[in-house]
Protein backbone atom coordinates (compact mmCIF):
# COMPACT_ATOMS: atom_id res chain seq x y z
CA UNK A 1 0.00 0.00 0.00
CA UNK A 2 2.57 2.12 -0.04
CA UNK A 3 2.98 2.59 -3.33
CA UNK A 4 -0.38 4.63 -2.92
CA UNK A 5 1.29 7.16 -0.24
CA UNK A 6 2.63 9.25 -3.11
CA UNK A 7 -0.85 9.91 -4.68
CA UNK A 8 -2.36 12.79 -3.11
CA UNK A 9 0.97 14.68 -3.84
CA UNK A 10 0.74 14.12 -7.71
CA UNK A 11 -2.22 16.12 -8.58
CA UNK A 12 -0.40 19.36 -7.42
CA UNK A 13 0.04 22.03 -10.04
CA UNK A 14 3.84 22.14 -10.48
CA UNK A 15 4.53 18.53 -9.10
CA UNK A 16 7.61 16.92 -10.63
CA UNK A 17 8.43 14.04 -8.38
CA UNK A 18 8.43 12.92 -4.57
CA UNK A 19 10.29 9.79 -1.87
CA UNK A 20 9.54 8.52 0.77
CA UNK A 21 12.60 7.72 2.58
CA UNK A 22 13.54 6.01 6.36
CA UNK A 23 15.99 8.44 8.27
CA UNK A 24 19.11 6.41 7.19
CA UNK A 25 18.21 7.23 3.22
CA UNK A 26 16.91 4.24 2.15
CA UNK A 27 14.44 5.00 -0.18
CA UNK A 28 11.62 3.09 0.17
CA UNK A 29 9.05 4.07 -2.32
CA UNK A 30 9.71 6.68 -4.95
CA UNK A 31 8.06 8.52 -7.74
CA UNK A 32 10.39 10.33 -10.75
CA UNK A 33 7.98 10.37 -13.69
CA UNK A 34 8.39 13.93 -14.56
CA UNK A 35 12.57 14.12 -13.39
CA UNK A 36 15.45 13.36 -15.42
CA UNK A 37 18.00 11.51 -13.46
CA UNK A 38 18.60 9.12 -10.41
CA UNK A 39 15.84 9.99 -7.82
CA UNK A 40 17.22 7.13 -5.24
CA UNK A 41 20.69 8.87 -5.60
CA UNK A 42 19.36 12.50 -4.84
CA UNK A 43 16.98 11.50 -1.81
CA UNK A 44 19.72 9.67 -0.28
CA UNK A 45 21.77 13.27 -0.83
CA UNK A 46 19.07 15.23 0.22
CA UNK A 47 18.20 13.32 3.15
CA UNK A 48 21.66 13.80 4.58
CA UNK A 49 21.17 17.80 4.15
CA UNK A 50 18.24 17.07 5.67
CA UNK A 51 19.74 15.59 8.82
CA UNK A 52 22.71 17.70 8.80
CA UNK A 53 19.64 20.54 9.63
CA UNK A 54 18.19 18.69 12.75
CA UNK A 55 21.26 18.79 13.98
CA UNK A 56 22.52 21.98 13.42
CA UNK A 57 19.12 22.91 14.70
CA UNK A 58 18.91 20.67 17.63
CA UNK A 59 22.65 22.34 18.58
CA UNK A 60 20.68 25.65 18.96
CA UNK A 61 18.16 24.06 21.59
CA UNK A 62 15.21 24.80 18.66
CA UNK A 63 14.63 20.69 18.72
CA UNK A 64 14.66 18.98 15.37
CA UNK A 65 14.19 20.33 11.80
CA UNK A 66 10.27 19.71 10.79
CA UNK A 67 10.14 21.18 7.21
CA UNK A 68 12.92 22.28 4.96
CA UNK A 69 12.84 23.94 1.27
CA UNK A 70 15.05 24.14 -1.08
CA UNK A 71 15.42 26.68 -3.69
CA UNK A 72 16.68 25.70 -7.33
CA UNK A 73 17.42 27.60 -10.73
CA UNK A 74 13.90 25.50 -11.76
CA UNK A 75 12.13 23.71 -8.85
CA UNK A 76 11.65 23.42 -5.13
CA UNK A 77 12.65 20.62 -3.43
CA UNK A 78 10.76 20.14 0.41
CA UNK A 79 11.61 17.82 3.32
CA UNK A 80 9.43 16.38 6.02
CA UNK A 81 9.82 14.87 8.72
CA UNK A 82 7.34 12.56 10.65
CA UNK A 83 9.83 13.51 13.71
CA UNK A 84 12.31 11.28 15.85
CA UNK A 85 10.13 10.08 18.25
CA UNK A 86 7.86 8.93 15.74
CA UNK A 87 6.97 5.14 15.84
CA UNK A 88 8.72 5.75 12.37
CA UNK A 89 11.28 7.78 11.82
CA UNK A 90 10.71 8.66 8.12
CA UNK A 91 11.69 11.64 5.81
CA UNK A 92 9.48 13.03 3.13
CA UNK A 93 10.56 14.81 -0.31
CA UNK A 94 8.57 16.46 -2.52
CA UNK A 95 9.87 18.05 -5.91
CA UNK A 96 7.56 21.01 -7.04
CA UNK A 97 8.12 23.02 -10.51
CA UNK A 98 9.19 26.84 -9.14
CA UNK A 99 5.99 28.58 -9.97
CA UNK A 100 3.90 25.18 -8.82
CA UNK A 101 1.87 25.57 -5.79
CA UNK A 102 4.08 24.96 -2.63
CA UNK A 103 2.06 26.17 -0.52
CA UNK A 104 -0.78 23.01 -1.34
CA UNK A 105 2.81 20.41 -1.65
CA UNK A 106 3.56 21.70 1.92
CA UNK A 107 0.07 21.12 3.88
CA UNK A 108 -0.18 17.96 1.37
CA UNK A 109 3.45 16.86 2.55
CA UNK A 110 2.23 17.47 6.32
CA UNK A 111 -0.96 15.08 5.60
CA UNK A 112 0.61 12.40 4.02
CA UNK A 113 3.32 11.71 7.00
CA UNK A 114 1.08 10.67 9.67
CA UNK A 115 -0.78 8.21 6.67
CA UNK A 116 2.80 6.91 6.03
CA UNK A 117 3.87 6.43 9.72
CA UNK A 118 0.91 4.45 10.28
CA UNK A 119 0.81 2.66 7.24
CA UNK A 120 4.57 1.76 8.29
CA UNK A 121 3.82 0.33 11.98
Amino acid sequence: MLENALDPLKGINGYKGAAIADFTGEVLVSDSSNLSGDIEFTSATFNDIFRAAHKASKDLDLGATEIMDIHTENAVVLMGCSGEASRSHIHVFVIIAKDGNQALAKMAMRKVLPAIVDELT
